[in-house]
């Protein structure tokens, strides 16, 4: 709009066309303008009388209104992707000319349902409507007027409900129908009418809800050139039908449940350009020949995809790519084939080839083909055997257009040096590179993703690699034999979300500076290193972060109350560290925290809930804070507030793991008497370890109300009283730890009902009676019960019905004054004594009537001698049940 000039005629103004007779303004063109601002809608712009086209896409008009009036000439209006808002109004119906209407990417725009059910069935002239990412969360109606002129209709992202038409495709002019990305929009493909033209070219109903088999009649579809279905819940085989379609040119079925084999009619469509099948479940042998992939008949390929499913087969690349002189892309990434390069001979490859996916296919050596590759952006050769050093040629594959690359999981232990300058996304994790820490990554300027974890890279961390890489989101360094200190310059890192420099041996302090740029970090991970001092204060919000392990280090002072900002925080680990202080009750307030790691430090005191305090720690987990010097009775109304615990429901049967910032939490615990390593915790897998404390009083019922729990450590304490026997409901309990504390009475019988523990440990402390019997309690080694000394029976060697018949026989009837609860009466006692002075008066009487009180006197001693002996073999009498 430079040129626009009051003084000279509007007629000649870029972008503006007039009526050649009459002068009038009949187009203004204005896309890609650069315009800015607001559009009010009272403006004159949509009123020229004379007005049939307007243009004004791709411009910042945002919180710009559709007009209360048109002029009712306008035949074409395009306002795509120009930040308008709000509703459409009734006035759009009125302009009876309507030839196209483009309203695309207007993400805070919404269509009124009956404006669009009378667009669809009323607009005689109509033969464009293109509004994706328009909201309007609608059923479509129940039919369409089949004569209409409408000869394309994008719909996608505009949240369409219900079941799909049955007379979609009976439009006898529509040639583009999107109706993709509504993700409500349900039900199996209509038929197709096999009475009708249909001129249909191109069908895209992906990343929809769809389900069943492709129906016999798209067979009608005679027209069709693309064909997009990934992304649903489709079914079956793969149709041959679909390739005697004669224009079809993309097939695009991936991620979706297809199976079985590939039909042999495929590979004779000499019209394919596009195929992707990946993400399913196809199978079958693809070979043509002995390493000859049956696709190399397919010469106009442009775009192949058969990742993730179950073929088999072996294919030579160099082979592949000489055969297919169109190819662009190649995503062979777990396929289930084994692929293999001949590097000592060079093969022709498309010099405008671009992206390459071969993870999991088996190579053992880096293809020589890629040399060639000028123009390469993507390459993902991880999960192979890959071994030694990657040739220097290397570094210039795709020359400076290379934004993507992933080497890790193979055996690589040497690199060239890189000259990607707009690189993105370089993982090399899980190698074994050795030396120092590449300094052509500082070249990088918009890294995006850096992950070098698991390898032996040495030396110390660059500080040019935060001066660069301002956009670097991802900074993964963990698992190597990094030293020195942690440089600030990562503190430049203002748009970094995932930090992991974990299993290291960086030294000095944690920098303050870190607590500037935590607003952007989702995780945080700097355990098993060797920083000291204090826990940087967090000084901005910090309200993304959802983990944070500073574990294994030697970190001092107290937990910072300052992290009672973090309201996002999954997992917090802080174990085996010298932090010291009182139990940070104020962490109780973080809403989604799911694991809280104090092990291993020096906090100290009871852990007293604040009395206004009430549903704490709602989604609490994984609960260490095992060898400290907590004191004072178990955490009750903790406990109590533990609602994650009492009821974990498990939605599917696949397993879902504990996750902060898109990384797995990977945790140490004491689990079966042993410190146990998780790589990765499933959320239903319910921890609390309490152990090694200075805990005392009794065990509070509670706890059996936590059903979901996993493991239960309570053991080295000076825990008394009685077990309570409401542990038996803790029906889901693998791990069960109560030894050395000074518990008393009976084992409970409900604990033998317990079918899933496989870990029981109650020994050292003052347990009496019979070791239940039970399913699982028939499994126990007597190391479970041990160093109980009135304990009797299986599996410890001491049997109860010896004991049983030498206790005191006083289960009376309970009546009398005795005491009912224990069975004795004073009658016995009485008793005893009346039948003790007969004896006594009957033998003295004897005795002494005929001289024999040496008699007695041997007896006695004999008596005595076996008393004592049987006192040495046993040092207690045993009286009870």
């Amino acid at each position: 709009m430079m040129n626009w000039n009051k003084n000279t005629d509007c007629c000649k103004w870029s972008g503006v066309t007039c009526n050649h007779y009459t002068g009038d303004v009949i187009s203004i063109d204005l896309s890609c303008g650069m315009l800015q601002g607001t559009l009010h809608r009272n403006t004159s712009l949509f009123r020229l009388p004379h007005l049939q086209t307007l243009n004004l896409a791709y411009n910042d008009l945002t919180d710009s209104q559709l007009p209360r009036d048109f002029s009712n000439r306008l035949t074409h209006l395009n306002i795509s992707q120009c930040g308008f808002t709000g509703s459409n109004s009734w006035e759009i119906l009125l302009l009876p000319k309507l030839v196209s209407l483009d309203l695309s990417w207007n993400y805070g725009l919404h269509m009124q349902p009956d404006v669009l059910k009378n667009l669809l069935q009323n607009s005689s002239h109509l033969s464009e409507l293109l509004m994706p990412q328009i909201h309007i969360g609608w059923v479509l109606p129940t039919f369409f007027n089949l004569s209409s002129s409408l000869k394309s209709l994008d719909l996608s992202y505009t949240d369409l409900q219900g079941k799909l038409l049955d007379n979609i495709f009976d439009l006898q002019y529509l040639e583009k129908l999107d109706l993709s990305a509504n993700f409500d929009l349900t039900g199996p493909l209509p038929n197709v009418n096999t009475s009708l033209n249909i001129p249909l070219k191109r069908l895209d109903l992906s990343n929809c809800g769809l389900v069943g088999s492709l129906p016999k009649s798209l067979a009608n579809l005679r027209h069709l050139t693309s064909l997009d279905l990934s992304y649903n819940n489709l079914t079956g085989i793969l149709p041959s039908f679909l390739f005697t379609l004669p224009f079809l040119e993309d097939i695009i079925l991936g991620s979706n449940t297809f199976s079985g084999g590939l039909p042999s009619t495929l590979f004779n469509h000499q019209s394919l350009k596009r195929l992707s099948l990946g993400g399913n479940q196809f199978n079958g042998k693809i070979n043509g020949g002995s390493s000859q992939p049956s696709f190399i008949q397919l010469v106009n390929l442009t775009y192949l995809s058969l990742s993730w499913n179950n073929f088999t087969g072996l294919w030579d690349l160099d082979t592949l790519l000489s055969s297919l002189p169109n190819l662009e892309e190649l995503h062979l990434s777990n396929t289930g084939l084994s692929v293999v390069t001949n590097n000592g001979s060079s093969s022709y490859v498309n010099p405008n080839f671009r992206r390459l996916g071969l993870a999991f296919c088996k190579l053992t050596l880096f293809p020589e083909s890629l040399r060639t590759m000028k123009n390469l952006t993507y390459l993902d050769l991880s999960n192979n055997d890959i071994h030694g050093r990657i040739p220097d040629w290397a570094g210039k594959i795709g020359e400076n257009g290379l934004y993507y690359l992933d080497l890790s999981y193979n055996s690589i232990t040497g690199l060239p040096q890189f000259q990607w300058d707009g690189m993105e996304y370089l993982n090399l994790q899980s190698n074994q590179i050795q030396g120092s820490f590449p300094p052509s990554i500082c070249n990088m300027s918009r890294l995006l993703l850096l992950d070098i974890s698991n390898n032996s890279f040495r030396g110390v961390i660059p500080q040019c690699l935060g001066n660069i890489n301002s956009f670097l989101q991802f900074l993964h360094l963990q698992s190597n034999q990094i030293q020195g200190q942690f440089p600030t310059s990562v503190c430049n890192m203002r748009n970094l979300v995932s930090l992991d420099v974990s299993d290291n041996s960086i030294s000095g302090v944690i920098p303050q500076c870190l607590g500037n740029i935590i607003s952007s970090l989702w995780m945080i991970d700097m355990g098993n290193n060797s920083f000291h001092g204090i826990i940087p204060d967090v000084y901005e919000d910090c309200g993304e972060l959802e983990g944070l392990i500073l574990n294994g280090n030697q970190l001092q002072g107290e937990v910072p109350s300052s992290l009672s900002n973090c309201q996002s925080l999954m997992v917090l680990d802080l174990g085996n560290n010298n932090i010291k202080g009182t139990f940070p009750h104020w962490l109780g307030d973080l809403p989604k925290l799911q694991a809280l790691v104090l092990k291993s430090n020096k906090f100290h005191g009871p852990i007293e809930t604040p009395s206004s305090k009430e549903n704490t720690f709602p989604s609490m987990r994984v609960l260490d804070l095992s060898h400290n010097w907590f004191a004072g009775h178990l955490p009750q109304k903790y406990l109590k507030s533990f609602n994650a615990m009492k009821n974990v429901v498990k939605n599917s049967t696949t397993p879902t793991y504990l996750s902060m910032g898109g990384m797995y939490y990977s945790v140490t615990t004491a689990v079966k008497g042993r410190d146990l390593e998780f790589p990765k915790i499933s959320v239903d897998y319910v921890i609390v370890v309490l152990s090694n404390n200075r805990f005392e009083g009794e065990i509070p019922g509670i706890i059996g109300c936590l059903v979901s729990l996993k493991v239960l450590d309570l053991s080295h304490n000076s825990l008394t009283g009685k077990i309570p026997s409401v542990l038996g409901n803790l029906l889901e309990i693998e791990s069960l730890d109560l030894s050395w504390n000074q518990l008393t009475g009976e084992i409970p019988q409900s604990l033998a009902h317990l079918t899933f523990i496989g870990f029981l440990n109650l020994s050292q402390n003052h347990l009496v009676g019979r070791i239940p019997s039970g399913t699982q309690f028939s499994t126990f080694e007597a190391s479970s019960f041990v160093w109980n000394p009135e304990l009797c029976g299986l599996p410890l060697p001491t049997k109860c019905e010896r004991r049983q018949e030498t206790q005191l026989e006083i289960d009376g009837d309970g009546d009398g004054d005795g005491d009912g609860e224990s069975g004795f009466t004073w009658r016995v006692v009485i008793l005893g004594y009346g039948c003790g002075t007969l004896l006594g008066l009957v033998m003295g009487y004897v005795m002494l009537s005929t001289g024999r009180p040496k008699w007695f006197n041997a007896i006695a001693d004999a008596g005595e001698h076996m008393i004592r002996t049987r006192h040495k073999k046993r040092r207690y009498v045993y009286i009870g049940k």
